[in-house]
């Protein structure tokens, strides 16, 4: 059942917030009287006036479903009126499906994925998404959400989308946080359960948070006491994530010297003067996956290695939990940061 009250985001300064955040990405919000939200693929996003929305609805979270709309859509999209959609049947189900779960995406890191939900008939889709919008599943709209997300995840959507979602939620404060300045996660829960504290400094052991680290720079000191973020995860579990040897990375280099090339000959290619070990499309070849038991979810999936125990040393140096392991989980969508 929609919402019936006014929108907390329905206050002029989030409005500006999103106004300076289209602008940022080169479109101009406009209101008009003729549509409840429209793009003109000449740079305007058009969204109606008052009398036009329902109460429930605000200026801010119609900008963000139309910018969502341009990171998955992208390229020449950008140009066409309505992203190149049709709205007025089933064509692009799909495609709105991808936008919901992108926003979704964006909009968790900062703890605000129901008000910025859809308050249209795509509200019933938005609000059955998993807690993980980008991880594995049958829905054909994971791919192109993975595929937004990592558009979404570079410049310049990255900077815009990002501080515009961190100023929202600053502007429906007060609320409490988590020390390192995000919204509060999984009650019960600590920075001591999360799967991206590591123990990093100088001689003795200090709490840090890879989550909050900037790329390449130790993440700031946390205390595993402190309270879960919202971007708290479970520790990782290589049976269910398989990233690494997914679509993250794009090859494993090995040496000549490495055991796997003649243990596994069948699994090793030759590139000029190195050897990799063979892809199948976007994944090792040596990576199974099977659909799990019944003691498990029914749409789980769980990975294993066809040569583990020959395993090459790249893969014996990959470490569970660790920056690479961060980096190859965000790539996949089955970390929650963009």
């Amino acid at each position: 059942m929609r919402r019936l009250a006014p929108s907390p985001l329905a206050r002029d300064a989030i409005e500006r917030v999103w106004i300076d955040a289209a602008a940022r990405l080169g479109f101009r919000v406009a209101r008009t009287p003729q549509a409840y939200a429209t793009s003109d693929g000449r740079g305007t996003i058009a969204i109606g006036v008052g009398e036009v929305l329902d109460v429930d609805d605000a200026v801010a979270q119609l900008v963000f479903h139309e910018l969502c709309h341009a990171v998955t859509e992208g390229g020449a999209a950008l140009s066409r009126p309505d992203w190149g959609l049709d709205n007025t049947g089933p064509r692009d189900v799909v495609r709105e499906h991808a936008c919901l779960r992108l926003q979704a995406h964006l909009a968790d890191a900062h703890g605000l994925r129901a008000l910025m939900a859809p308050t249209t008939e795509y509200r019933a889709y938005h609000d059955a998404l998993p807690g993980a919008p980008l991880a594995d599943g049958d829905d054909p709209a994971i791919a192109i959400a993975r595929e937004a997300a990592a558009r979404a995840a570079a410049w310049p959507w990255r900077e815009a989308l990002r501080e515009a979602l961190a100023a929202t939620a600053a502007a429906l404060a007060p609320a409490p946080v988590h020390p390192l300045g995000m919204p509060l996660g999984p009650a019960g829960e600590t920075c001591g359960s999360c799967a991206w504290l590591y123990d990093g400094g100088r001689g003795k052991a200090v709490a840090r948070c890879r989550q909050a680290a900037a790329p390449n720079a130790a993440g700031p000191r946390t205390e595993r006491a402190a309270p879960a973020c919202a971007r708290w995860e479970p520790p990782v579990d290589c049976a269910t994530c398989g990233a690494c040897c997914r679509e993250a990375y794009h090859s494993v280099t090995v040496s000549v010297r490495d055991p796997v090339v003649w243990k596994q000959p069948e699994l090793v290619e030759r590139r000029g003067h190195r050897f990799e070990i063979r892809r199948e499309g976007d994944r090792c070849a040596a990576l199974c996956d099977r659909r799990s038991d019944k003691t498990r979810a029914h749409d789980e999936r769980i990975f294993t290695c066809a040569i583990y125990e020959d395993r090459p040393q790249p893969c014996r140096d990959f470490a569970a939990g660790g920056r690479h392991c961060l980096d190859a989980r965000r790539r996949v969508g089955l970390s929650a940061r963009g």
